[in-house]
């Protein structure tokens, strides 16, 4: 069986990053904020009602920064390193349905139909194997049906995630360079910059429970 990998420290942690995290307009995150080796936080406030409102602990080149980012590499590591259950290389997830396993794209991995939606059914653990990029259209969507959570989806990204204008997504995203959120979207989960920047516009990321499966 599929065993669920762990996130050790990093799992109340919202957003990590290697180099920065910046908010422009109006972005909250909900959960933990660490950075490390850097310690640039911009656009974010611990006061409530200012635009861009961390609710949880920042860690800024501490140990515990430290610590939850040695965690994320070794999720990454056991991500990229499970068995495939399927070849994706080349599909467009848009319009997608699948059951719980091991997704893997050989380069890049998409959502590219505006609107799309990849649904996700059944509890169990899924894992998205991308050996470069993962880029999402406008307005997609993932869909979490029959018991699947966001602690138990997880995006191993080879180089730096883009998530598209006004989307919904889930899960936990593992990305060796950056992640950016390009403006109104809707995050259930956390965001791990391995070696670069998260970088968000007006959007929202809530933490969610650790997968409990495997």
């Amino acid at each position: 069986d599929l065993v669920c990998p762990s996130l050790g420290s990093a799992a109340s942690y919202a957003v990590i990053a290697g180099s920065e995290i910046t908010n422009a307009i109006d972005s909250n995150i909900t959960g933990n904020v660490a950075i490390s080796p850097s310690i640039s936080l911009t656009g974010f406030s611990v006061i409530p009602g200012i635009s861009g409102y961390i609710v949880g602990d920042i860690e800024l080149g501490t140990p515990l920064a430290l610590q939850a980012q040695m965690d994320v590499t070794i999720a990454y590591n056991s991500c990229a390193g499970a068995s495939m259950t399927r070849l994706m290389t080349g599909v467009d997830m848009s319009g997608l349905t699948l059951p719980p396993g091991v997704y893997k794209f050989d380069a890049a991995g998409s959502l590219d139909m505006p609107n799309g939606i990849l649904t996700l059914s059944g509890a169990g653990i899924y894992i998205f194997q991308f050996g470069s990029s993962l880029i999402t259209s406008i307005s997609s969507q993932i869909l979490l049906t029959n018991g699947a959570t966001p602690g138990c989806i997880f995006w191993q990204v080879g180089s730096s995630a883009t998530i598209g204008l006004n989307s919904q997504f889930s899960g936990i995203i593992l990305a060796y360079a950056s992640i950016t959120f390009s403006g109104g979207v809707q995050f259930s989960g956390s965001a791990f910059a391995q070696n670069a920047a998260v970088t968000m516009i007006s959007d929202t990321i809530d933490v969610q429970s650790s997968c409990s499966l495997g």
